[in-house]
């Protein structure tokens, strides 16, 4: 079997009432890079590419972090910064696994 080198994801979004096309992806190359310490992992994007029609605010910059609690529990804090924002908690959100 041959090793896998490369792996994507993503979305292809169409903007209402045209033909245009986005095929938003990501990729195990990476735009984004972080560090592991500990039981946490950061990331802090490096890049930031968007759709000639994505709506504004148009956001600058994106952060990351997840953390893996004592009773197993992933919590991730997302942040971002807007043209009209800067870099502020967006999202808090607590993962538990299923029995």
């Amino acid at each position: 079997m041959k090793k896998i080198l490369h792996r994507e994801c993503g979305f292809i979004r169409m903007q209402t009432g045209t033909n245009r096309v986005a095929f938003i992806i990501a990729q195990n190359s990476g735009l984004v890079e972080g560090e592991l310490v500990g039981k946490q992992l950061s990331l802090r994007t490096q890049a930031l590419a968007r759709p000639s029609f994505a709506k504004e605010p148009h956001v600058k910059e994106v952060s990351r972090v997840f953390q893996l609690q004592p009773d197993g529990k992933l919590e991730q804090t997302l942040s971002m910064s807007t043209k009209k924002q800067p870099m502020i908690q967006h999202l808090h959100v607590t993962y538990s696994r299923l029995p």
